[in-house]
């Protein structure tokens, strides 16, 4: 019974903080709504401030991706190289991923690149 007590305390408690947090900053501006977020906030979630900083993490996310995606399938065609067992269609299809892989990782490479280039000689400052 006192831990129902205690439970409800707090959850009026909590309840009202919100309710002085929301009539606080809603009377602060007409005609807008926001909740402030302090700094330590900030630095824990992943808030992108404007659209250098999404296109940068998008794009790494991309890559990242993409690089992952590469390596397993050539990491796939190295194990159906194994399992070829000798026969000779397989073993061609096994070289085919292995290098398609290969070609992949380059064109991923090669983007990275691009992109670091048109960073550095725009100074656009979105690669971080």
């Amino acid at each position: 019974m006192k831990n129902n007590i205690v439970h409800g305390t707090w959850l009026i408690a909590h309840r009202a903080r919100l309710c002085l947090l929301f009539t606080k900053t809603a009377h602060a501006a007409s005609g807008s709504f926001s909740i402030p977020i302090g700094d330590e906030t900030k630095s824990r979630v992943a808030i992108n401030t404007d659209l250098g900083n999404f296109v940068s993490h998008a794009f790494s996310a991309i890559i990242l991706v993409a690089g992952l995606a590469t390596f397993a399938y050539i990491i796939l065609g190295g194990v159906t190289w194994i399992m070829a067992g000798g026969d000779k269609g397989k073993l061609e299809e096994a070289k085919s991923r292995i290098t398609n892989g290969i070609i992949g990782l380059a064109i991923v490479a090669s983007s990275w690149a691009i992109y670091l280039l048109i960073d550095y000689f725009f100074g656009i400052g979105i690669a971080g």
